[in-house]
């Protein structure tokens, strides 16, 4: 090989071009995400899973190519995975209802009566929840998994959260309602996700944050998520009004100036605050880019790659 090809290949360290990776993980995980989506049934639990798995694999080879374990992807196997997944969802918890909160507030949001009873809810609750979850886990290990790491660790963290979440909201234009404010708000919200990773080195958190979010507007507030409604509580229906721009229309609250405002601030709050922070397990684990600690954003080693 002469020695133009070879640097187009690898840099002058010898490790292999951030293109070349980024396109080898979209190439194998789609190879798997279109065998497992063959053989699951269509629909959104078994295209979640498809992409899942195809997001799992390719990450894992990639890392494994370079001496790291599977648990540098994100998804760290030991007993703080739960304790930090369900902070990331009472986190995303408290960020979806603020949002709704403000809008119910503004009066641009309201629940009309349906039938059903108390105990319907609460079981209805733990199934969305179930149901909701693998949907979250494939898009943050897509975008959150090793694009996201291999990003950050070639031209630092806030170039790899803005391209991700840009990304993030491009993956949903093609979702009912979508507009130029919806996707931004897509986007912004990819950018807490991305922040939330850099922070923990889990996905468990980003997962969390992710299905909590998901979870408090399309169960317990019963609205549109993203334009869909694929869960459906009882005892009452939400219902937007007022102008687009603010009550969100059809897309839901991710479509209103308040999501914008409340998102971007709970995004600061997370880059520059104090949590959440990064577990012994998601350290030992030895991700590409070390989390950002006690709210710094400066990397050391963190830097363009060419």
């Amino acid at each position: 090989m002469s020695s133009r090809p070879a640097r187009l290949l690898r840099t002058d360290e010898g490790r292999v071009r951030l293109g070349w990776r980024l396109l080898a993980f979209l190439i194998v995980a789609t190879l798997v995400a279109l065998v497992v989506g063959a053989l699951v049934p269509a629909g959104v639990v078994g295209g979640s899973a498809a992409v899942l798995a195809g997001s799992l694999v390719a990450g894992w080879w990639l890392l494994a190519l370079e001496g790291r374990g599977p648990g540098a992807l994100g998804f760290h196997g030991s007993r703080e995975a739960v304790g930090e997944a369900g902070r990331g969802l009472g986190l995303g918890v408290l960020v979806g209802l603020v949002v709704v909160g403000l809008m119910a507030a503004l009066g641009v949001v309201r629940w009309t009566p349906e039938a059903g009873s108390v105990s319907g809810w609460l079981y209805g609750a733990l199934g969305a929840l179930v149901f909701l979850s693998l949907p979250a886990a494939a898009e943050e290990s897509l975008l959150r998994g090793y694009p996201l790491q291999a990003l950050a660790e070639a031209w630092g963290r806030e170039r790899a959260v803005v391209v991700t979440a840009g990304a993030f909201g491009l993956l949903h234009l093609g979702n009912p309602g979508v507009g130029v404010l919806s996707t931004l708000n897509v986007a912004a919200a990819g950018m807490l996700l991305g922040i939330v990773y850099l922070r923990t080195a889990s996905l468990w958190w980003a997962t969390g944050v992710h299905l909590g979010w998901n979870w408090s507007h399309g169960y317990v507030a019963d609205v549109p998520v993203s334009g869909l409604e694929v869960v459906n509580a009882p005892l009452y229906e939400g219902v937007a009004t007022g102008p687009r721009w603010l009550g969100g229309g059809a897309f839901g609250p991710e479509g209103s100036i308040v999501s914008t405002i409340v998102v971007l601030g709970a995004a600061a709050v997370c880059w520059w605050g104090p949590w959440p922070v990064a577990g012994a397990a998601a350290m030992a684990a030895d991700p590409l880019v070390a989390p950002i600690p006690g709210g710094r954003t400066e990397a050391e080693g963190v830097g363009p790659e060419e």
